[in-house]
């Protein structure tokens, strides 16, 4: 009896309730719970979604910047792609100028409403950096007391009140801040939106950095060809000015000879119209020959200069006093841009003015039918920046290279090619450059002189 009792099949559970409707279809009632887990797979489908893009998104951004070396390209890609992704009205970036720098200023803005100033900046000492920078991920900004931001910098946040700051951290480094805010849906940003930033902060911390290292490379780079193209032109010259010496030396003692035979055979061929007229010609290319020997040993001549305090602006416009009568005559202009700053530099007044006026006389050559000379003076950190600028066609590119070199000139017969060299010999005998920088319109000399201490 037991053991067909326990052949007997189990029970079946129990058939949910069914009701018939109004017609004729029968209707099965769900179970709560059911509905409410489906609601929840629904809801964490959706975050999955939205985490997968998200995750793409970042993924391709972080591929392309890190692809892009432009410093100005980075930033204008990087803040366009986030608020395009968030559906944000405005945003602004703020970093460091340079490595040493203790202040983000903005490099970076886009939208329109209330917006930073160029001249807005955050501190890398303040409550509110040490705060960012230990927390390392976004955070509201009605989320910081006014305890922890400056007033000045709360002022720049009162922009983006309803808006977020998203500290940008390169190696445990606070290197900048990112602020977006308003949203076009009116809604506040989500904890996805937040996770999204806080990624592509990390992300284009190191593409900035990236940039930075490229640009400066780039510059460093730069700076040593010129560096080496300084060199190279240093050492010609001074080759040169070395052999122009022994030249002049050795040319100027047949000269004074040939010079004294021509004024004796002029007084014994006096009254006699060919020999005078002959002996005339032979004595002024004596001359002319003795003019560019002088400027030959003026090529050396910087080595026994006597140097004391020079104040560059006074002897500036000696030089343009005495050239005064001339550039007027030429319908030439002359526009002074003279910072007042400290002017002095260890130097020589008359070999200067001599610079100076080789520079004049070359800017009214150049200028034939008239125009403007700027000269600017201004202080370049702890040298004596002169510009002189003109209004001519400047000089062509492919030339550039040699002018400084003796002989050389596009003068033709009219000039002698030592005039620029001579000028190089003394301005490096100062301790500072001179260099033709091209340029459009036209091009400017620039030249460099040590302040004194």
């Amino acid at each position: 009896m037991n053991a067909r009792r326990s052949n007997r099949k189990k029970a079946a559970s129990p058939a949910p309730v069914v009701k018939p409707t109004p017609t004729g279809e029968p209707q099965v009632r769900k179970v709560p719970d059911l509905e409410e887990k489906i609601d929840q797979l629904s809801v964490t489908n959706r975050q999955l979604k939205r985490k997968v893009f998200d995750l793409y998104t970042i993924f391709e951004i972080s591929r392309n910047f890190n692809a892009v070396l432009d410093y100005e390209l980075l930033l204008e890609t990087f803040i366009f792609t986030c608020l395009g992704q968030l559906g944000s009205l405005k945003g602004a970036i703020f970093l460091r100028r340079h490595i040493y720098a203790n202040r983000f200023y903005l490099v970076r803005t886009k939208g329109s409403g209330h917006l930073p100033r160029p001249e807005d900046f955050f501190r890398d000492d303040t409550q509110l950096a040490k705060y960012l920078a230990k927390l390392n991920r976004p955070v509201f900004v009605r989320e910081l007391s006014e305890e922890m931001v400056p007033p000045d910098e709360m002022e720049i946040l009162k922009g983006f009140s309803k808006g977020v700051v998203v500290p940008l951290i390169h190696q445990t480094h606070l290197t900048g801040l990112f602020v977006l805010a308003d949203k076009i849906s009116e809604t506040d940003f989500t904890p996805d939106d937040m996770e999204f930033l806080s990624a592509l902060g990390n992300q284009i911390s190191v593409a900035i950095e990236n940039a930075r290292l490229y640009e400066a490379e780039k510059l460093a780079i730069e700076q040593l060809r010129a560096a080496q193209q300084q060199l190279v032109q240093t050492e010609r010259l001074a080759a040169l000015g070395e052999m122009s010496a022994k030249i002049a030396h050795e040319v100027n003692n047949p000269l004074g000879i040939i010079k004294n035979y021509v004024l004796l055979l002029k007084r014994e061929g006096k009254g006699r119209k060919s020999i005078e007229e002959y002996s005339e010609i032979v004595s002024q290319e004596i001359d002319r020959i003795a003019n560019i020997v002088g400027q030959m040993r003026e090529f050396q001549r910087p080595v026994t200069m006597e140097f004391r305090p020079v104040d560059v602006r006074e002897v500036l416009e000696n030089t343009l006093e005495l050239t005064e009568r001339q550039l007027k005559s030429s319908s030439i202009i002359v526009v002074r841009r003279f910072e007042d700053t400290d002017r002095r530099v260890n130097g020589n007044g008359d070999s200067l003015k001599q610079v100076f006026l080789n520079l004049i006389v070359n800017a009214r050559s150049a200028m034939e039918s008239g125009g403007n000379l700027i000269i600017e003076l201004k202080r370049c950190e702890n040298s004596l920046q002169i510009l002189f600028r003109d209004t001519g066609e400047g000089i062509p590119p492919d030339i550039i290279p040699r002018i400084f070199e003796p002989f050389f000139t596009t003068k033709g017969d009219k000039g002698t090619g030592l005039g620029l060299s001579v000028c190089h010999g003394i301005i490096r005998s100062h301790g500072g450059s001179i260099s033709y920088k091209d340029s459009d319109p036209g091009g400017y000399f620039e030249i460099l002189l040590p302040l004194l201490d």
